[in-house]
């Protein structure tokens, strides 16, 4: 019987909304409309002409919903109406950004009703994020240096409330901030971060930057939507998360401790687009690879019918015919898999799907992945914005709230992940090791043995050129000093452009590196096989999962990511 699972749902884009604004509002209902209005009629108004191009183009596919998402820090007032405000839309979403650890936080609210209210709103947030994992108290016991703190952590909210948003909806009266962390600090940190910015405010609604910000990162809505789009059928995704649940719930002898509720949910909220991610990238990486191996034979090849063409003129047409029909060919091979993205999807999908393995068995273990952070010197090849950071929190928000591991599960599924996924891991990094040696092995024989090959020849060459058949030779003489001097000539045309070839493959399929890579993974996972033995305790056991998925897979398929985002097919 096959793995029962659900249908795919479209991962939808969503305009983030970020909010700064007054505590204290006069008539909090007549913002609450102004800001709806402001959803309904401005938003999308201040982006570019070609970013609301392909936002009513995708609209009109029907393929990826758009909708919104609230970046809230959920204080008294503005941040609670526009939280309000926003969650009226259909199918948006909320997140919660806290200053303070929450103890703390509540704290700040005056009244029994405001804490309920923040309540109320805050469990709509899936992954409620805490800038702060540590209590005032804990770092300060002087009430002076306590407000510095919490002055400081204001400001802090405020900035990743920019930094996450595409939009900033200011709650403002325009005046200046009456203490650091205020709305006009926020307000101008928008603007010189290059982010639109709605003042909403006595009525009226005005953008004080709408001629200076770049707008909303309209790559993301077409990676989402190239990914929603791509023709995977539904019996595809069946037979690959068929597999894909022998694998995780029948194979590994500690699969019994996984519950049935688990593994109901996971099959239905993670498989679907684990099958879909992990397709679409096996599909393009072997497309890319088969254009890499296509390009640089018959680029060899190419020069080979020049050369005949040159050498024996009985063979000009041809060997120049071929060879023009071969680079024709070159050239509209690499053409189409550019226009089709070939390499980037294969990357960026394979990059979800790795993210998605590892949300699986966090899930199945009950413990929450932290948020996917890019360092700063990942800049040029990933951003927090990519398609890939959006649709997994877009993935991980279908799942229902997890409960952590218990005590009684705590030991079985330690066993579980130490065999369905840092045993496999370390297999996969041993064979891919073994795997990317052994071919870069057999590519530098050849080239050695090219290279070799050229060298006597040219030596052997330069021995015919300097020693002439003398007069009154037989003509049978002449004519094998002839063909030599040919043939010699064509393999010192061929043989260099064909080792150029062996080289362009070498660094194209990058054997060298992804093979130490392989060997320092499969190293790392053993050392943490051996740390996660230890681990007799759900937290501690918690905080090694953690670990383990950020500092160890998250950090090796980012890196992964930097390697291969520029390696190109160049037809030598």
């Amino acid at each position: 019987m096959g793995t029962q699972l659900a249908d795919f749902e479209p991962i939808p884009y969503r305009i983030r909304i970020g909010v700064t604004g007054h505590r204290r509002l006069a008539d909090p209902a007549a913002i609450e409309a102004l800001v709806r209005n402001a959803i309904d009629g401005v938003v999308e108004s201040l982006f570019p002409a070609e970013s609301k191009r392909i936002i009513d183009r995708v609209r009109q596919q029907g393929t990826t919903p758009i909708s919104f998402r609230v970046l809230s820090p959920l204080a008294e007032g503005s941040d609670r109406v526009v939280a309000r405000a926003v969650l009226g839309c259909p199918n948006a979403r909320l997140d919660a950004v806290l200053p303070l650890v929450l103890e703390d936080y509540l704290a700040d609210f005056a009244s029994e009703e405001s804490r309920k209210e923040f309540e109320e709103l805050f469990s709509r947030s899936r992954r409620p994020v805490s800038l702060r994992t540590r209590r005032i108290e804990d770092d300060r016991h002087d009430p002076g240096d306590q407000a510095d703190l919490r002055r400081e952590a204001y400001t802090k909210v405020g900035q990743y409330v920019v930094d996450h948003c595409d939009v900033l909806i200011a709650v403002w009266d325009g005046e200046p901030s009456r203490g650091r962390g205020g709305t006009a600090e926020t307000v101008e940190y928008a603007i010189r971060q290059h982010r639109r910015v709605i003042q909403v405010w006595d009525g009226k609604i005005t953008s004080p930057n709408r001629d200076r910000s770049d707008g909303l990162e309209i790559s993301t809505l077409e990676g989402i939507d190239r990914f929603n789009r791509m023709p995977v059928t539904p019996a595809q995704r069946a037979k690959y998360a068929d597999n894909l649940s022998r694998d995780l719930f029948e194979k590994p002898k500690a699969a019994g401790a996984i519950p049935g509720a688990v593994r109901e949910f996971v099959t239905r909220c993670l498989f679907p687009y684990y099958a879909q991610a992990s397709i679409i990238a096996k599909k393009n990486q072997d497309r890319y690879y088969q254009v890499g191996r296509i390009t640089y034979a018959l680029s060899a090849a190419a020069v080979g019918c020049a050369a005949l063409g040159v050498l024996f003129r009985s063979l000009a047409v041809a060997g120049f015919g071929t060879e023009l029909i071969l680079m024709i060919f070159i050239l509209v091979t690499l053409r189409r898999a550019q226009d089709k993205q070939v390499h980037e999807t294969w990357i960026e999908n394979r990059y979800l799907t790795e993210r998605i393995r590892c949300g699986v068995f966090m899930a199945i273990c009950g413990v929450e992945p932290k948020p996917i952070m890019v360092p700063l010197y990942m800049g040029h090849s990933q951003t927090a914005n990519d398609w890939t950071v959006r649709a997994f929190d877009e993935i991980w928000d279908r799942l229902p709230p997890l409960a952590g591991c218990k005590q009684e599960q705590c030991e079985a599924l330690n066993a579980f992940v130490g065999e369905a996924w840092i045993k496999d891991q370390r297999d996969y990094h041993e064979k891919k090791e073994a795997d990317e040696g052994r071919l870069l092995r057999h590519l530098e024989t050849a080239s050695s043995i090219v290279l070799r090959v050229t060298v006597a020849a040219a030596a052997l060459h330069l021995l015919l050129v300097l020693w002439e058949p003398p007069p009154g030779a037989l003509e049978l003489v002449n004519q094998v000093h002839h063909g030599l001097h040919q043939w010699l000539a064509f393999i010192a045309l061929l043989f260099p452009t064909i080792a150029a070839s062996l080289a362009g493959m070498i660094a194209h399929r990058e054997h060298l590196r992804l093979e130490k890579r392989s060997d320092n993974m499969s190293a790392q996972l053993s050392r943490f096989g051996e740390q996660l033995e230890f681990a007799k305790s759900p937290k501690e056991f918690e905080e090694l999962l953690q670990q383990l998925d950020e500092e160890i897979m998250l950090r090796e398929t980012q890196d992964w990511l930097m390697l291969m985002r520029y390696v190109e097919i160049k037809a030598s």
